[in-house]
């Protein structure tokens, strides 16, 4: 398709490869052409906001940021499924859930240093993957993260931004990740400032939107203008590249691994 001169739009993950992911990310200078990729949990309306109240200095110097995607899914899973085995599903809910994590706190936070993580097995099924995972995050600004997934338990969605003035949270009701349109109703935002603690909490008002029509727009625009300002390909590789680092620190029980130095392994 890019050989041919039109315009690619993929959904998350870019790849499963980030070598591949690579190699799509070049093909634009290649062949130039747009490379989109749907990375839609950075287009929900509490996660723009979040970003909106860190470049307005509204927390103060970002220090912190906490976030959680799980759900039940290895309580019902079987080994017809794909989700079953390591190699289709590596870290299961790592790869498969805290992706969208990774991807949102690199947008609020700026760029990734390095993580660590930590994942065990605890559904009775018995399925290859693990089903549990805690990552933690060092950006290059000094700041840290915290992204928690796990497939064995009620669905969430939150996004927590902590600064040296303030904090602000944003949670979604999961039931209704499907429903786009409806996220706002049963969202929770607030933002809390000064150090006199919940008194001082604010809840702020959440637009409807839809993030599923909004990276199709972006892809539109994109072409039309030649501009990529969200969603791409880059930014996708970036996401990929945490996984692959987290992985490998679950392997080496926790060690903290180098974004630039596994993005630069892929490229050999």
């Amino acid at each position: 398709m890019a050989e041919a001169g039109k315009h690619v739009y993929t959904e998350k993950p870019i790849s499963n490869l980030l070598s591949d992911g690579l190699k799509m990310a070049e093909l634009q200078t290649t062949h130039d052409i747009i490379m989109i990729v749907g990375h839609s949990a950075r287009l929900l309306s509490g996660i723009k906001i979040i970003k909106d109240a860190i470049n307005n200095n509204k927390l103060g110097k970002l220090s912190f940021l906490e976030s959680n995607f799980s759900n039940e899914r290895a309580l019902t899973l079987t080994p017809d499924t794909w989700r079953w085995y390591k190699d289709r599903a590596p870290g299961g809910p790592l790869s498969q859930l805290a992706i969208h994590q990774f991807d949102v706190l690199h947008y609020l936070g700026g760029e990734v240093d390095s993580v660590s993580s930590i994942a065990s097995k605890l559904s009775p099924v018995g399925a290859e993957v693990d089903d549990q995972s805690m990552t933690t995050i060092k950006f290059k600004s000094g700041a840290l993260g915290y992204v928690g997934s796990c497939w064995t338990s009620p669905g969430v969605f939150y996004v927590r931004a902590f600064g040296q003035k303030g904090l602000i949270h944003y949670e979604l009701d999961f039931s209704s990740w499907d429903n786009p349109n409806d996220l706002h109703k049963t969202s929770n935002l607030y933002i809390q400032q000064g150090i006199d603690g919940f008194g001082l909490r604010k809840g702020l008002e959440i637009p409807e939107s839809n993030m599923f029509l909004e990276e199709l727009e972006i892809f539109a625009n994109s072409c039309l203008t030649g501009d990529v300002k969200q969603l791409s390909a880059d930014n996708a590789n970036i996401a990929v590249a945490m996984v692959y680092s987290a992985l490998k620190s679950v392997d080496q029980n926790g060690k903290l691994i180098s974004i630039k130095e596994t993005i630069e392994n892929a490229k050999k």
